[in-house]
């Protein structure tokens, strides 16, 4: 049984928001309904200034505080392969996962009155491909693949020790969530 997640390598990411516009094409999403985002961190003073570019989505953690939240059953639910998901035939646009995400990752549209948030792009990668987002990125600083696989990218990442959980990476650690994204 697979299970997936999502690699960020920070010193590849030039902050070019080609993840973020694909992302947004594809699933045709409102500006202000982002699936994923960059943020910019800046250290120093001009001339002397450096910028960390920080790529972001929802973390389809282990242990799921928007499905706990949720007040209907199977509106928002985890699959066995770690995707974490909306049905929107379900979802009743009451915003109680946007409250129970410690990462923002959700937010509601406008036009559906559905909450909305990024899949891994689940129907794609269940037919062989990967996220748009991976696809996109124009430095490959997204990795994304399957933790069961020991001959995958992400797992061998994984296993080097090299890497940082999203949550500690970003600073708001949320004791047992586990998500599946890291920063190299």
């Amino acid at each position: 049984m697979a299970k997936y997640a999502m690699v960020f390598d920070k010193r590849r990411c030039v902050g070019c928001n080609a993840c973020v516009v694909a992302c947004q094409q594809n699933y045709s999403m409102p500006p202000e309904n982002k699936l994923n985002w960059v943020t910019v961190e800046e250290e120093g003073e001009f001339p002397n200034i450096k910028m960390d570019f920080v790529p972001q989505l929802c973390g389809h953690c282990e242990n799921t505080p928007c499905v706990e939240i949720c007040p209907v059953e199977g509106a928002t639910y985890k699959t066995k392969e770690g995707y974490v998901l909306v049905n929107e035939d379900l979802c009743i646009g009451c915003g109680a996962c946007l409250k129970g995400c410690p990462y923002g990752a959700r937010s509601i549209n406008a036009e559906s009155n559905k909450a909305v948030k990024c899949t891994f792009c689940a129907d794609i990668v269940e037919n062989g491909g990967n996220p748009v987002c991976v696809n996109t990125c124009p430095t490959s600083a997204r990795i994304f693949g399957d933790l069961e696989d020991p001959e995958s990218e992400v797992s061998k990442l994984l296993a080097s020790g090299d890497l940082e959980r999203y949550d500690v990476y970003i600073g708001n650690e949320s004791e047992g969530i586990n998500p599946n994204v890291y920063y190299k």
